[in-house]
């Protein structure tokens, strides 16, 4: 289309589409209407003179506010034809956007009970749950009450194992030692005891495990919201438009390992058509491998009211300490669960910078010796690191820095550990070769286009300092630098001559004071 190209380049590929919504009555209902307008007459009068259609597509679906009498109003009638105007055209633009849902723990809450209106549809109070589980299910539920006592048991039976089963794949949790959760649905009649609804059919929900049954409100918060919260993503993937949802804290009510399945939850929906979206603090909801997925969102200063800014993965390294906490804590996390000590081998560094970096070395320079990085939390952490080691008789050397924190600990392990033998702490420990900081082993224009990935920037002095003078984050980076080499997306000839001499020099540095490798 090239009018909309040319009006787009003229207006460096932006268009400004204003949606609002305005509550209303109509025929004693109230009603949601959608208004989606765009300033853009000029586009309008060039595409109106190429006659050109608007080819109309499914409306958006109707959308429940928990009340049977709120709806989202029908969509303007898009039907083809020659004239239109910019606000035709806008809402052409909008129906091609995915819905966004914010989620709601209580709408979608599985009730414990929930009435069957004429048309054999949920209503009230968990109608929304209680529809999400039969569409999950499969199961038509206005014919469904029409038909026998034995086939709606036979039908809500395989439901039920239907929906528990994949419910399982998800919420790894158990109750006492191996009881798991299971999702149960029951049709029933309410009886003569109750004159106004006696006869009527209803829904029941429990939530099981073993030979125990409980109503949904009966248990934890923090499976109630999981359950809500599987019970929404998954009906979404019924649906043939997009969503994206987005949360606030979803781990806020569950432990670590039930965090864990939320993300596998997340990780398991299609991406065609289900997105999410949400904020957390909580390091068990960030994958140390996926961080080209995080945002960091921070003030720009420390006053209350100073604005909020949302840096973008690619510039992660810039965000705060404090706004990175929960991505470093999930990185040492990951770390931890290494297990890298083992009984020889073991090469003790200053920080979590230098595991990523070295690592990333390791494997950019195709060295086979075995290696086991331990990171430690400082450069004067190293010495009880080393006194540890060695009362467990475990077999390691030293790598520091060559700044003047690296001397000082060089020097007082050498003192310590090693007798003042120069000999003996040779064989034992290196200091970077021409490196105040491990990131000084690429020359600037490397850093800035293999680490900092911003070849604009300027580095005065050496790559370390700029670091500390603008607040980067060291071990932020260098996984960074870790995931690139890790994927294949970074090969050792595309540093330069300088840059793969000082790797070099480190990685031989290291690896001549192994242990020798057994055949």
């Amino acid at each position: 289309m090239l009018v909309l190209e040319e009006y787009l380049t003229s207006r460096t590929n932006q268009l400004t589409v204003k949606v609002s919504w305005e509550q209303k009555t109509k025929d004693s209902k109230n009603i949601i209407e959608r208004n989606v307008t765009m300033d853009a007459i000029e586009l309008t009068e060039k595409l109106t003179a190429e006659k050109l259609a608007i080819v109309g597509s499914l409306d958006r679906p109707t959308l429940s506010g928990g009340d049977a009498n709120v709806a989202i109003a029908p969509a303007p009638d898009t039907k083809p034809k020659e004239q239109f105007t910019k606000d035709d055209f806008a809402y052409s633009v909008w129906r091609s956007l995915p819905l966004g849902i914010r989620f709601n723990e209580e709408d979608g809450a599985l009730p414990n009970h929930v009435d069957i209106n004429d048309k054999g549809k949920p209503t009230g109070l968990g109608a929304k749950a209680a529809a999400n589980f039969l569409r999950i299910a499969e199961v038509d539920l206005p014919s469904l009450i029409k038909s026998d006592l034995r086939t709606r048991q036979n039908t809500m039976n395989r439901a039920n194992s239907k929906v528990s089963e994949d419910f399982k794949l998800f919420w790894s949790q158990t109750i006492g030692k191996s009881g798991r959760l299971t999702l149960k649905c029951e049709i029933a009649n309410y009886p003569s005891t109750e004159p106004e609804k006696s006869g009527s059919p209803h829904l029941v929900f429990w939530i099981c495990d073993g030979n125990t049954q409980l109503y949904p409100a009966q248990r934890s918060r923090g499976t109630r919201w999981f359950i809500s919260f599987y019970l929404q993503l998954k009906a979404s993937e019924k649906e043939k438009f997009k969503r994206v949802f987005f949360l606030d804290e979803p781990g806020a009510n569950l432990h670590s390992k039930a965090q864990g399945d939320v993300l596998k939850l997340i990780n398991k929906l299609p991406k065609e058509t289900s997105m999410v979206v949400y904020s957390t603090h909580s390091p068990q909801l960030l994958e140390y491998a996926k961080l080209f997925r995080v945002h960091a969102v921070q003030r720009n200063s420390d006053q209350d009211d100073s604005p909020t800014t949302i840096i973008d993965a690619h510039h992660l390294g810039t965000a705060s300490s404090d706004t990175l906490s929960p991505v470093l804590s999930a990185m040492g996390v990951d770390f931890s669960h290494n297990r890298v000590i083992k009984k020889e081998n073991n090469v003790l560094l200053e920080e979590m910078s230098g595991f990523y970096y070295i690592s990333a070395f390791w494997k950019l320079t195709g060295q086979t010796k075995e290696v086991h990085l331990i990171a430690a939390t400082g450069v004067n952490k190293i010495e009880a690191l080393a006194n540890m080691f060695r009362g467990w008789d475990l077999g390691f050397i030293i790598a520091v820095d060559d700044d003047k924190a690296g001397r000082e600990a060089y020097k007082s392990i050498k003192k310590e550990l090693y007798g003042d033998d120069d000999a003996l702490t040779n064989k034992n420990m290196l200091k970077f070769p021409n490196c105040p900081s491990i990131e000084d082993a690429f020359t600037a224009a490397d850093f800035k286009k293999c680490v900092l990935r911003d070849e604009t920037i300027d580095i005065p002095n050496t790559n370390g300092e700029y670091l500390k003078l603008n607040n980067r984050s060291k071990p932020v980076l260098a996984f960074q630098f870790f995931l690139q080499v890790e994927d294949g997306k970074l090969q050792f000839e595309q540093l330069d001559d300088v840059t793969r001499a000082n790797i070099l020099a480190i990685v031989e540095g290291i690896a001549s004071r192994l242990a020798p490798q057994e055949d």
